[in-house]
């Protein structure tokens, strides 16, 4: 929009919305067997590899994960704040979630806060800061469960927009039957000025029986996006600048919109327009929705302190009806566009329109989850290629209005319901083992909400281990937690989508207990152990690995092992065999030397590329992958 456009809109007051727009701008232990051969339980071993002084992302991760789904927050708490604070580029958004709710249990509230922040912020961290491309080609390629209607009442020619809820009928606005033009409005869109109307809603959410709204807050220039305190008692509204029968302007002769208030007065009147104290000739306050307890009002502007064209902002309303300091919602809300026409439902959900984030086109509606901070586009039907905007919505009759150019010229905006269609979903959950990939018959399922209270719970069933919730609530998340003796407890967080679906999850489970046969390899409970190119020193992540050998071996102090050593392909064979026997040795002294091992226990020698695991022999190309594959440390069960 050039600024010769803007100008002119800015002077006139807006006909219809496109016009205001342009003019603001419990879990597995694992408890131990035996049988035949000893198990290894890992919670076990990594408790006392920690507390021998060991440090790793993995080693505190998998302790908290453990302490966590046994219920104990005190050591979750402990284990997460390790991980969080020494490796806080190792931490999933998920175990940032575990750790607030780890937090909250224990009742840190503020920290917890602090976790479910940074949980956040990763979740939403992908793709642009306002535009998801990968988010918007969904939104394009899905419809939600929403019945639209165009209302029959829509005035042909004019425009009709800005519903709002008065009570069991409708309010509105609508250049409908004034007959005022004036030369200014002529040479613009040849449309009357804006008032407020209003009508009874019928069983079909159509609008019958239009009447102007009584009382004195028509006047000779616009009035529109109106709304209700919860109470009945006052209505908030957007008016040109005119106030006590004064036109005002700012320094550049262009008149603002403000925000006034009316109050109830005999029968359905509201009488009593007072401007409200924080607008100014400057730049506009505009649009007003009011929060289910009547406590905070927000509204658009393009005040000092606007990101982009316009952003919604917020103020308290206090007892005595003055009013707070004004507060910006924000970055997390407000783009470099244009956000406006906020409305609050009576879950305290936020649903407004930009044109800062991608979309379908034009001006979309999105809505704002308070307590999830969580930011979608309320998709198709509601929002097309066109301006999609002033949505209201009630939570308990599935029933709301909008407003829409999307049937007509763009200067003729019209009021459409539309009712949500009941949502039937279904969550099946499978759990299988990690290795085998083989269904866990009787495995208990869990699902929680994200205050994590347990919803429902069960086992998993023959023949496929599968454990089934029947109606989910639609548009909600879910952690879907499985655990079963002798495995660790594995949780998965689900979304439920907003439109009737068959929502399949797998959980796999692993191990908790792990059989060590003779020529078991004890490697494979660790991590890869890694030496520095042509080296044979134990770096620091190698000595976490190793102190959990030891602590195996200190827990059968009958096993011997022997430790194998292994390069790959790359250089001279005869150097590699030296190279991997300097390493072997290193190896073996450090399992003596820190963990107090007998010599005797242990055997080994190294192999340098003799035993390779794969086809990247002398000559052959493969990539790093591959070779780090050859690459590695064994320590074999020999007897115990």
């Amino acid at each position: 929009m050039n600024l010769k456009y803007y100008g002119i809109v800015l002077l006139v007051f807006v006909l219809n919305a496109s016009q205001i727009l342009a003019q603001e701008r419990e879990v597995a232990k694992g408890n131990k067997k035996f049988n035949q051969y000893a198990f290894v339980d890992s919670q076990k071993i990594y408790l006392k590899v920690a507390e021998g002084g060991y440090e790793s992302a993995d080693l505190f991760s998998k302790l908290g994960d453990s302490f966590y789904y046994n219920a104990d927050y005190s050591e979750a708490v402990t284990w997460y704040d390790k991980l969080v604070k020494k490796y806080a580029e190792s931490v999933t958004p998920d175990q940032y979630f575990r750790y607030a709710q780890a937090l909250r249990a224990v009742e840190q509230y503020d920290e917890s806060d602090e976790m479910i922040a940074r949980y956040q912020e990763l979740m939403d961290a992908a793709g642009e800061a306002y535009y998801d491309p990968n988010t918007i080609t969904k939104i394009r390629s899905e419809r939600q469960n929403y019945e639209v209607n165009k209302l029959n009442v829509n005035a042909k020619g004019y425009s009709d927009f800005a519903p709002a809820f008065y009570g069991e009928k409708l309010l509105f606005a609508s250049t409908r039957d004034t007959g005022t033009f004036t030369s200014r409005i002529h040479k613009w869109n040849n449309q009357p000025f804006l008032d407020l109307y209003v009508g009874s809603i019928d069983e079909s959410a159509q609008v019958n029986s239009v009447e102007k709204l009584k009382g004195s807050i028509n006047t000779e220039f616009h009035e529109s996006t109106a709304t209700l305190s919860p109470d009945g008692a006052s209505l908030y509204f957007t008016r040109n600048n005119f106030t006590a029968d004064q036109y005002r302007s700012d320094s550049n002769k262009t008149n603002k919109l403000k925000l006034y208030k009316a109050v109830k007065g005999a029968g359905d009147s509201f009488e009593n327009v007072v401007e409200l104290p924080f607008n100014d000739n400057d730049f506009s306050t505009a649009h007003p929705a009011v929060s289910p307890d009547g406590k905070i009002l927000y509204f658009a502007s393009d005040r000092p302190g606007t990101f982009g064209e316009s952003d919604l902002w917020k103020v308290a309303i206090n007892e005595d009806g003055s009013y707070g300091e004004v507060e910006n919602l924000g970055a997390t809300i407000n783009t470099p566009g244009r956000e406006t026409f906020p409305f609050i439902d009576k879950t305290g959900k936020l649903y407004f329109s930009t044109d800062g984030r991608g979309g379908l086109g034009g001006l979309d509606v999105y809505i704002y989850d308070f307590e999830k901070n969580m930011l979608s586009n309320i998709g198709a039907p509601i929002n097309s290629t066109k301006d999609d905007f002033t949505f209201v919505y009630d939570t308990d009759s599935g029933k709301g209005f909008f407003a829409s150019n999307r049937a007509n010229d763009p200067l003729d905006d019209d009021i459409y319901s539309f009712i949500r269609k009941a949502c039937e979903s279904v969550l099946t959950v499978n759990v299988i083992d990690k290795e085998t990939k083989e269904p866990l018959n009787g495995a208990l399922v869990g699902v929680r909400d994200l205050e994590n209270e347990l919803l429902i719970s069960g086992e998993a069933v023959a023949p496929d281990a599968t454990f089934i919730y029947e109606d989910p609530d639609c548009g909600e998340e879910y952690f879907a937690r499985a655990e079963m003796k002798g495995y660790t407890t594995a949780e998965k967080l689900v979304a439920i989508p907003e439109e009737s679906s068959d929502v399949n999850v797998i959980i796999e489970l692993e191990k908790a207990t792990t059989s060590i046969p003779p020529d078991f390899d004890l490697g494979k409970l660790i991590n890869p152990i890694y030496f520095d190119f042509d080296k044979s020193y134990i770096r620091p992540d190698a000595a976490v690995e190793l102190a959990k050998i030891i602590e195996i071996l200190k827990e059968y102090p009958e096993l011997h092992i022997d430790v194998r050593s292994h390069t790959d392909s790359r250089g001279n064979d005869a150097y590699n065999l030296a190279l991997s026997e300097r390493r072997n040795q290193s190896t073996i002294d450090y399992i003596i030397n820190e963990g107090g091992i007998a010599s005797e226990r242990l055997t080994g020698r190294g192999y340098g590329e003799t035993q390779l695991l794969n086809k990247c022999s002398n000559g052959v190309k493969c990539s790093e992958e591959q070779h780090q594959l050859n690459r590695r440390s064994e320590f074999i069960v020999q007897d115990y």
